[in-house]
Parts: C-alpha cells; structure tokens; sequence
C-alpha cells in the first residue's frame, strides 16, 4: 500500500514528465514550421499550407528563438 506522501510525489514527478514532453513538442512544431519557411520561402506559405495563421506561425517561431537565445 502507498502512502499519500508517495502518491503525491509520483503525481509531481508524472507532471514534471508531461510539463517536458509539452515542451519538446513546441520545440519540435517549431523547428518543422522552420523547415516549412525554408521550404516555402515565407510564414505566410507555411501558414496557408497547414490552415492556420500567419500570426500563429510566426509566434511559435518567435518564442522558440527566444527561448535557444536565452540559453546561448
């Protein structure tokens, strides 16, 4: 039988682990909407080709800059 104490860590722990998973995804949708502009040449295209705005791109892009530029 578990403990409160323990049920309570695993849950912390299970919530750290998804906290990274999210954050590798953004990372990853990032760098593939990246390979998109090089591909298409503009967020715009990119933006049109997957059906979403060009604000919506250029925001993931931007934040994925920042964040590589603060832990340069």
């Amino acid at each position: 039988m578990t403990t409160w104490k323990e049920r309570h860590d695993e849950a912390v722990r299970k919530q750290a682990a998804a906290q990274q998973a999210y954050q590798d995804a953004t990372d990853e949708r990032a760098l593939a909407l990246l390979a998109g502009v090089e591909d298409l040449g503009t967020q715009a295209a990119v933006a049109r080709e997957l059906g979403v705005t060009t604000p919506s791109v250029n925001q993931a892009i931007r934040a994925y800059q920042k964040k590589i530029e603060n832990t340069e």
